[in-house]
């Protein structure tokens, strides 16, 4: 309850007095003691369980809002229809989370009860101590063609866990800016209008596990921007991007984009012939790209994943 300038304006000192006191009474609990932020802690708490819940295959156990949005690979679903069988366990795994919005994300590699692996990322938000939103990717062998090599990650990478002193780190949006210029080299590549990405030259890229740069080939270094810079990858379109989760601390942003083609265009390899969605993460050091790993499912451009993006081009861009 407010009391508006002609209330004040009406009313006696006495009165006055007595009607602030009264609207202070009548203020909310949760605006009188407001709750306590959810930290790194906390929020890494509630993955936990989510990895918990889908050993078990018990939806019932994990603290969902009534109205929870859940996604798998873009369709909407009920919890429980997203857990599956095999009692899948985290073999390989690093969380991020932007504790002023309550957001998380986690990458892994999930061993299911046959052996088969799965790659995976799940992104949660957390709102009064509930799950608000869980949106997973997930692929398993075949569903993002050659792309496989969860064999591969067996150690977390320090770029991945570091905890950086507060006067090292990269701000919210100069991470995502760096994040942007990766996918603008990607959208830009082959044309006049390339700019290359803010990549450091001994820069890791693993794709559904498998490691595309940082490593030698045919005798020739491949670093992470060549592929770029002589346009490799001309005709992708690069829509529908999203930031869901910036981790300041860490360093890492996660972005979720879905890979096309540009209206006309014709695919330039095998690696890139299917449409995708994908979800990456770009670990980031003083505003230059330093690790980069995706998780990759083969999605037609058709089909809407269903969460606004933040920006970039529609689906049936040209440019």
């Amino acid at each position: 309850m407010l009391v508006t300038r002609i209330a004040r304006q009406a009313l006696s000192p006495g009165l006055m007095a007595i009607a602030l006191l009264s609207a202070s009474s009548l203020a909310p609990a949760a605006a009188q003691a407001p709750q306590a932020a959810c930290d790194r802690a906390c929020l890494t708490t509630h993955v936990d369980a989510y990895y918990a819940a889908l050993k078990s295959r018990s939806a019932q156990a994990l603290p969902q809002a009534a109205k929870a949005r859940i996604t798998e690979n873009s369709t909407e679903r009920k919890l429980a229809d997203t857990l599956w069988a095999g009692a899948p366990v985290p073999v390989w795994r690093f969380d991020i989370v932007n504790t002023r919005r309550g957001d998380i994300a986690s990458e892994a590699v999930l061993r299911n009860a046959d052996g088969s692996k799965t790659m995976f990322m799940v992104r949660l938000k957390v709102i009064a101590g509930a799950i608000t939103e869980i949106e997973t990717i997930k692929a398993n062998k075949g569903e993002a063609d050659r792309l496989w090599d969860p064999d591969r990650l067996t150690t977390v990478s320090p770029n991945l866990t570091l905890s950086l002193r507060e006067a090292d780190r990269d701000s919210y949006y100069d991470l995502i800016g760096a994040a942007e210029s990766y996918w603008r080299a990607f959208q830009t590549n082959g044309t006049p209008r390339y700019r290359r990405a803010r990549i450091l030259p001994d820069a890791l890229r693993f794709e559904n596990g498998l490691q595309t740069t940082g490593l030698v080939r045919d005798g020739v270094y491949n670093d992470t921007s060549r592929g770029f810079d002589e346009g490799k990858f001309i005709g992708r379109n690069i829509w529908d991007r999203r930031y869901p989760v910036v981790d300041e601390e860490r360093g890492i942003v996660l972005s979720i984009v879905r890979f096309g083609l540009k209206a006309g265009a014709k695919s330039q390899s095998v690696a890139t012939s299917n449409d995708r969605l994908v979800a990456e993460f770009f670990a980031v050091k003083n505003g230059q790209l330093s690790e980069i790993h995706a998780v990759l499912f083969n999605l037609p451009d058709e089909k809407p994943t269903g969460w606004a993006p933040d920006e970039g081009p529609g689906r049936a861009a040209v440019e």
